[in-house]
């Protein structure tokens, strides 16, 4: 199934994450604003507003990754960054799976990825 990840940067915790609209093309939408829902590690239910951007619009203003995406999804995530303590460096994770055998229903996971030194050595934790 899709996978989407990024390493996160200021702008994606203070404007929202970018996401490309081919990531999002399978998932249903609507107009401008729709709403994505997400399941995290714990097993709890996200639900995150969205917004189409175009690279003309103030959401893609002096962002970096405006430049490879002519159109991208914007998702205002900040009461999952504020619970899951999301810095700049770290990893978010999106994965579409298949919730039954026939691959026909399609939910999204979501997961954030920290780096944290032991003994010298960078090991990665999903929080």
């Amino acid at each position: 199934m899709a996978t989407f990840s990024k390493t996160l940067e200021a702008e994606d915790l203070k404007k929202g994450l970018l996401i490309p609209s081919s990531f999002m093309d399978t998932l249903s939408r609507d107009g401008k604003k729709f709403y994505m829902h997400a399941v995290d590690k714990a097993g709890q239910a996200w639900k995150f507003p969205c917004f189409i951007e175009q690279s003309g619009s103030l959401e893609f203003v002096g962002r970096k990754d405006a430049r490879a995406n002519p159109s991208a999804i914007s998702v205002r995530w900040r009461a999952f960054i504020h619970q899951k303590d999301a810095r700049v460096g770290d990893i978010v994770f999106l994965h579409q799976v298949s919730m039954d055998d026939n691959r026909m229903e399609m939910q999204l996971r979501i997961e954030v990825k920290k780096k944290i030194k032991l003994f010298g050595v960078d090991l990665w934790a999903v929080v």
